[in-house]
């Protein structure tokens, strides 16, 4: 009711205003009494009357809303991080890792991970980051290089290493393309 009354007159006073203000001779005709302050105040005070009523009859939400709104939610999808079968291929260890690690299809899935991450870290067209694999120019890592370049030959010391460790030549190569392309894409990651 009493926001009817409130709507009401400020509806009065505003239609009132604007006849006023667009034509200015209207303020002679209707003859507005001097406002007192107090008045003022008291309209004032209404308003504020209003908008505590209102604000009292507000529902807030309940707590246990959110819980179960949350349950109804779907789960976050991550997106799968360019490599990632790769890292798991090499995490399988080198019983595992080593009869398919020779296979022309992990060769090739790991040089399109490394050509697309060259595309989009370094704003290379794949033509060039294609060429720049075949040369062996992608990174300074001669180990990593050696993968796809048959022009460069992996360090002495990693030769030495896979003797050592009895982890063959090839899976050390593919550790450090991981690892260059973890460095490429800023990914932190453990030591090669």
């Amino acid at each position: 009711m009493l926001r009817r009354l409130l709507l009401a007159v400020g509806l009065v006073l505003a239609a009132l205003g604007f006849a006023v203000a667009a034509q200015p001779s209207l303020a002679s005709v209707v003859r507005f009494p001097p406002l007192p302050t107090f008045v003022v105040a008291a309209l004032a005070g209404a308003f504020a009357l209003a908008a505590a009523l209102a604000r009292r009859h507000t529902d807030f939400r309940d707590e246990t809303d959110d819980e179960d709104r949350n349950d109804a939610l779907e789960s976050r999808f991550e997106p799968p991080r360019p490599g990632e079968d790769v890292d798991a291929r090499l995490r399988e260890g080198a019983g595992t890792f080593r009869g398919r690690a020779d296979d022309a299809q992990f060769s090739d899935r790991l040089r399109a991970v490394t050509v697309q991450a060259l595309v989009d870290a370094r704003g290379l067209a794949p033509e060039e980051a294609e060429r720049r694999l075949d040369e062996g120019t992608w990174t300074d890592d001669r180990a990593a290089a050696a993968f796809f370049a048959d022009d460069v030959d992996s360090p002495a010391t990693d030769v030495v290493v896979a003797i050592v460790s009895a982890d063959p030549v090839y899976e050390r190569q593919a550790q450090h393309v991981v690892h260059e392309l973890q460095h490429i894409a800023g990914v932190q990651g453990g030591e090669h």
